[in-house]
């Protein structure tokens, strides 16, 4: 789409790029069939063809199970991801249960596993931003709010999205940020909520003449069911590391931190401008700690809300950690909820017109979180990445014409892919990597798996394929949960 357009046109995604050193093999999967051809040469050599067959299954067993897949990944990634898992089991890593009694630092986050070691920070307006020190990182969290890109014209969408591709460009041009993070959090609450709303803000006075208004409303509210909110959050990433000189020369150690992340937060602010978003705040400490805890414990939602609208955000404290997380392999269950969080593995394969991911965003009327997760690549490094995708396809290319095998449709979409990719960073766009993921959250395992088959159905209508990561539900719901722009490695 140009920039000079206002017709609101469809795209196309790119596959995710899956090259290998040979034959589309990575390095393991050589290692396995290179295994299980010396295991045969080895038998027939020492043997004859009686050891040849005996030992049939050894190495056969290792050229299958380097070569085949399930669910498009390969065998040796899932026997991995298994070991991993039970080892992590075995060990006690997949249980956490909070110890009041334990001392913690000041400003440390009191969160299970390896997000212990996170602290927060404050600026002198109050913001608070989350420092990684061991992955040199520091995330501020925003809370934004736009009109529905549904209730847009065709015009209003088409500059919404060219706006949409500046921010993303600028945020690729500009060194200090790793990743930026959109997560929409759906929350349903129940009809009393909506009475106490009313309760709160209605007139103490009011005149005889428009009671009749009141009883509608307050009829409309009881006939009501659970009504779904939509939170907007944007996560951004700093790579502390490479802001090591601006950080020295704004006075170094927190309070230079504190001068670089506001800095970077008012050019993304200045940005979601152009793209219609307003950034309604920057979350303060206490805030932080509400979305953390909502996360992990969906039950109290309603209740911290209720507490910030009664009290305003200077009554509002609240600890931020769960009490308890079980991870299991295929759902985690924390205080009280079970949630499962999938990985939007394969995006439309067909054209697709702008807001295609609406069906994931507005389905059903449960908990649940769509978070997409944005790397800029820098310029220098995804022209490397282009040259080293194109040397692949020629050798796939040499080695099929050695073989007489023709080029198949979908090789040659991914070649053409590739040089369009190309063509657009040396026009000047930014090259960016994202990542999506929706998380479910339930009160029982049966909702879960309802939710589940709804959520797959949206997906259907969206045409977008999710896979559930299996074994690595908690990384997952780091990822796709928590305000924190991680994102999977």
């Amino acid at each position: 789409m140009s920039e000079n357009t206002r017709a609101l046109q469809p795209v196309k995604f790119p596959r995710y790029e899956r090259h290998g050193l040979f034959m589309g093999l990575q390095w393991y999967q050589l290692g396995l069939v290179g295994a299980g051809v010396l295991a045969a040469t080895v038998a027939s050599a020492t043997g004859g063809p009686p050891a040849l067959i005996v030992t049939t299954p050894l190495w056969l067993g290792l050229v299958l199970f380097g070569v085949l897949q399930y669910s498009r990944t390969p065998y040796p990634l899932w026997a991995y991801a298994a070991t991993v898992f039970l080892w992590r089991q075995q060990t006690g890593q997949t249980k956490y249960l909070v110890k009041p009694e334990q001392a913690r630092a000041a400003g440390q986050l009191a969160l299970p596993g390896g997000l212990g070691t996170l602290e927060i920070n404050k600026n002198a307006n109050g913001g608070a931003f989350v420092v990684d020190r061991p992955g040199h990182e520091a995330v501020a969290i925003l809370r934004c709010s736009t009109t529905s890109f549904a209730l847009l014209d065709d015009d209003d969408k088409a500059y919404a999205v060219q706006a949409w591709s500046r921010v993303q460009t600028a945020m690729a041009q500009r060194p200090f940020v790793a990743r930026i993070a959109i997560q929409d959090y759906t929350v349903p609450y129940p009809s009393t909520a909506l009475r106490d709303f009313y309760d709160r803000t209605k007139v103490p006075s009011r005149i005889d003449e428009v009671n009749w208004g009141d009883k509608s409303y307050l009829d409309l509210i009881a006939a009501a069911g659970s009504a779904m909110s939509h939170e907007l959050l944007v996560c951004l990433v700093i790579d502390t590391a490479k802001a090591r000189r601006p950080i020295r020369d704004a006075g170094g150690a927190s309070t230079g931190l504190a001068q670089v992340v506001g800095s970077e937060v008012e050019a993304l602010t200045t940005g979601l401008k152009t793209h219609g978003v307003t950034v309604d705040e920057w979350l303060p400490e206490n805030k932080f700690a509400a979305v953390m805890r909502g996360a992990f414990d969906p039950e109290a939602v309603p209740r911290l809300a209720a507490l910030a609208a009664g009290k305003g955000s200077d009554g509002l404290s609240v600890s931020g950690g769960p009490m308890a997380v079980e991870e299991h392999w295929t759902y985690l269950r924390t205080d009280s909820g079970f949630h499962q969080t999938f990985w939007i593995a394969e995006w439309p394969r067909q054209k697709v017109f702008p807001g295609f991911i609406h069906p994931l965003v507005y389905v059903g009327d449960f908990r649940h979180t769509v978070t997409e997760v944005i790397r800029a690549i820098p310029t220098d490094q995804a022209l490397r990445d282009i040259r080293s995708a194109h040397e692949a396809h020629d050798t796939r290319r040499r080695i099929n014409a050695r073989f007489d095998r023709p080029l198949t449709r979908e090789q040659r979409a991914e070649e053409e892919e590739v040089a369009q990719r190309e063509d657009e960073i040396v026009a000047g766009h930014g090259d960016v990597r994202p990542a999506a993921y929706v998380t479910i959250t339930a009160g029982t395992l049966d909702d879960l798996a309802r939710y589940r088959q709804e959520l797959e159905s949206a997906a259907a209508g969206a045409f977008v394929e999710l896979r559930l990561l299996a074994g690595q539900q908690w990384p997952a719901f780091v990822s796709g949960a928590l305000p924190l722009g991680s994102g999977l490695k």
